[in-house]
């Protein structure tokens, strides 16, 4: 990946984490002040909900490690996601938003990633998962 930055850190499920996702971004956007805006912020959701599932659905009674790398190359951003919670058995291409009268504070994560950025995959590991996330600019 081109000019990559790494972050890694144990996930508690608040606040903290998804606030050291902004901070990256914040980096990103200095690094890349051509990016536009509007797409990085797309980006940014994408990756906030992934590490978001991440917390939510990972070891439960225990703190899950995520490590995120963002990178960006002359066309686009890219961003994987690693973590060692249980492997996810999910079938991305599955995933769509409900319907409007079954709207409730969960289920249409995976959906709106999609939604947010070009490529969205997930791959389960022995020992975790990766998500890979990218989007052209």
């Amino acid at each position: 990946m081109t000019d990559a930055f790494r972050e890694a850190f144990l996930a508690p499920a608040d606040a903290e984490a998804i606030e050291r996702v902004h901070i990256l971004f914040e980096e990103l956007a200095v690094r890349r002040p051509d990016l536009p805006a509007e797409r990085r912020g797309a980006f940014e959701l994408a990756v906030v909900e992934v590490v978001t599932n991440v917390i939510q659905h990972g070891r439960e009674g225990t703190r899950t490690r995520v490590e995120l790398e963002v990178g960006h190359t002359p066309d686009g951003i890219r961003a994987i996601v690693t973590d060692d919670a249980e492997p996810a058995d999910i079938d991305l291409a599955s995933a769509a938003m409900p319907d409007s009268e079954d709207l409730g504070e969960s289920g249409r994560g995976l959906a709106l990633i999609a939604l947010l950025v070009d490529e969205f995959r997930h791959e389960p590991l022995p020992h975790g998962n990766r998500w890979t996330l990218a989007s052209t600019t």
